[in-house]
Order: structure tokens, then sequence, then C-alpha cells
């Protein structure tokens, strides 16, 4: 008996968008495992959507296996028809597929599986750190795409569960597919070349690391105060070391990082954008990682941190404890003082920093984005049956 055929068609344009963001990383990481496992497979078939002026640059991603197919319609285009309710249904320009829209928003399909992925709803529940325009676009057009999904990808349990509430959805309707960790890029480098990245940026001497959007969600205020709370020696022995684009609202964390550099604090700042090839020097560079965000869909960097031997400290909410694991000593993010007495007692206890890095190696282990690639194209195939 000839194996019916499963066609996947995924919405690419996140891929090539102007700014390339922890979604396309996301997206990006997660096509490139599942190229891997569509080697010799012969029943399956997997198209890229993307506009036809920007094919090249999906070529320029290196996948084996997988076709490009054309759109008709720029991102700017798109956008306009989903703001309109004017989109019409995908699959009557590529056919019967099961078509994978990695960004949020989807498309509606007259015969055809849908099945978006739906990172988080920071959206819903914190639209005060989201600008206004991209808050309302994202709360009427997920809605729209969980009601029209056949299936939902998310990345976390928490992301999960929430999503089955806020959407009155049933929990095995979304399926788990975490963020991998690259341990072939990320991962402790030796002193001598650290000091040659921390040179190139103008970073000097031993620091404490946050690595993340400078945007409120993320606490940097906290973080800023509870590090004014640490004690004289260990402000002059550290220096905090901030590392990320400017985000939404930030003026009031720019403010404080001033106030505090003109009270004698030693707060840096690289002096030019580190590209994804110097992070693993930059994190390999820290004493600690700190990374207080007030809610992730998944949070990364502590995972990123923990790859590169670095003993790190987050918060206790949302996600974060189901991404660390017992690897990491969690705080309360509302806590300055609980902020900064964790600080306090992991770089004053070189004990519990051996402890941490060793946990942190195994923890890192368990996401594999072979593994992710593999959940994601399971549920695939089960919605070819």
């Amino acid at each position: 008996m000839l194996k019916r055929r499963v066609r996947i068609f995924v919405d690419a344009e996140v891929l090539v968008a102007p700014h390339f963001s922890g979604i396309g990383h996301y997206t990006l990481e997660l096509l490139r495992g599942l190229d891997r496992l569509v080697e010799n497979r012969s029943d399956i078939s997997v198209e890229l959507g993307v506009f036809f002026k920007q094919a090249s640059k999906i070529r320029s991603y290196g996948f084996r296996n997988f076709k490009i197919r054309r759109s008709p319609f720029p991102l700017r285009v798109t956008n306009a028809l989903k703001i309109r309710n004017l989109q019409p249904p995908y699959d009557l320009f590529f056919g019967k597929r099961i078509y994978l829209f990695p960004n949020f928003t989807s498309w509606p399909t007259l015969f055809s599986p849908s099945v978006p992925i739906v990172y988080d709803l920071v959206f819903e529940r914190f639209p005060q750190y989201v600008e206004p325009r991209n808050q309302a676009f994202l709360s009427s057009q997920v809605t729209k795409a969980v009601a029209w999904a056949t299936k939902i990808v998310t990345i976390s349990r928490n992301s999960q569960e929430e999503i089955a509430e806020f959407y009155h959805i049933p929990t095995d309707k979304i399926t788990i597919a975490y963020p991998g960790i690259e341990q072939s890029a990320l991962f402790r480098w030796p002193v001598d070349e650290v000091e040659k990245v921390k040179r190139k940026y103008g970073v000097n001497g031993e620091y404490i690391l946050f690595v993340g959007n400078l945007e409120p969600r993320k606490n940097l205020k906290s973080l800023l105060l509870a590090y004014e709370q640490l004690d004289k020696k260990l402000r002059d022995k550290y220096s905090l070391l901030l590392v990320g684009a400017r985000g939404w609202l930030d003026d009031e964390i720019h403010e404080t990082i001033e106030r505090l550099r003109k009270d004698g604090n030693r707060i840096q700042t690289p002096n030019e954008y580190v590209h994804d090839k110097d992070r693993a020097a930059i994190f390999s560079g820290a004493s600690l990682f700190v990374y207080p965000s007030l809610y992730e869909g998944f949070g990364i960097p502590p995972l990123e941190a923990m790859a590169c031997g670095v003993p790190t400290i987050t918060s206790n909410n949302s996600s974060l404890p189901e991404a660390v694991g017992d690897a990491a000593v969690m705080v309360d993010a509302q806590s300055v003082t609980e902020l900064a007495h964790a600080m306090t007692r992991v770089l004053g206890n070189k004990k519990l920093q051996v402890g941490m890095i060793e946990k942190g190696y195994e923890q890192v282990d368990k996401f594999s984005w072979d593994n992710e690639a593999r959940k994601l194209l399971d549920m695939l195939l089960e919605l070819n049956k």
C-alpha cells in the first residue's frame, strides 16, 4: 500500500522580515531541524512560502529539502488584508496542504489544516508593555488564528495553559515545541578569546550580565536598583553590563542608568551591536547572569548563559521556572531587595557557583532543536491521517 504523501506549507515571511527577531531565530532553527528530519523522506514535501522578491534570501539559509513557493503578497499587503478582514483562503493559492504559520497570525483555509505558532500572551496579559498598535493587531489577529486553527503550537507549558484558558480551548489542541539551544555555537570560550571580544565591544573588567531588549517587561529598572544596593566592594569589583537593543517605553530605564552612573556606579553597555557570533564570548566573560523579567513565553537567555557556564539568577514567574529547572536561583521579580540578596549570595559563594554551573549544563541538554522538530513533525503527520 502506497503511503499518503504529506504536503506541508510554511509561511516563511518571518525569515525575511527587516528585523530578524527572536521569532525569526526560533523559526529558522526549528525548520533546520525539520530539514534534517525529512532528508530521504519521499513521502513528505515541505514548501516555504515567501513574497517572490525575497526568494533569494530564503535560499541563503541553505535548506536542502525544502521547495520555495512564491507568494503574491508582500508583508505590508498581507498585514493590510489582515487588519481589514479581507484575507482570501490561503489554500486557494497553494492547494490542499497542512499550513504552518510561525508568527502568531494566520490566514483562513477552506479545506486544509491550519497550525499557527502562538508564543505567549504578553499582548493580553501585559498590554502596557506592548506598543499599542501592535497590541491591538495581535489581540484581534490571534483571536482569529486560534478560531481557524486545527492545532496550535506554543513554546512552553505555561503558554499552553494560558492559551487554553484565555481562548477556552482544550490543552490537547496545543502542542509544545520548546526552543532549543545550539550548543555548537553556545559554549564556554577560552579566556584569551573572551578578552579579544571584550576589547572589540569596549567591555572592561569583571561583570554581571543582562542580555535582552532594554524595555520595562524585562524589569531592567529593578535590576539597576538591585545593583545599586550591592555592597560597594562588589560594585567596585563587578560592573553591570547591559546588552540589548532599545525597546518600547525605555526612557525610565535610561534615566536610571544615567543617575546611577553619575553616582559612581559602573554600568556598561557595548560600544556597538553585539553580533550573534560574539554572544557566546560575552556570556562566557560574565561572572553572573541576571534575568529578572516580569513575563516570558519561554526565556532563552538564561539557558544561553548556562550553556556558556555562567551561574544564573532569574524570576520565578511565567515560564522561567520551567526553562531553568533547579539550575538557577529564582527570585520574586517585584522585590529589588530579594534580587540584590541573591546576587550577593551567588557572587560570594564559589561552591554554589560551581554547583549551579554543573546543573546548568545538565538543564541545557534537555533542549534540542532536533527533538522539538520531531515533536512538530509528528503532530503535522497526525493531521494528515
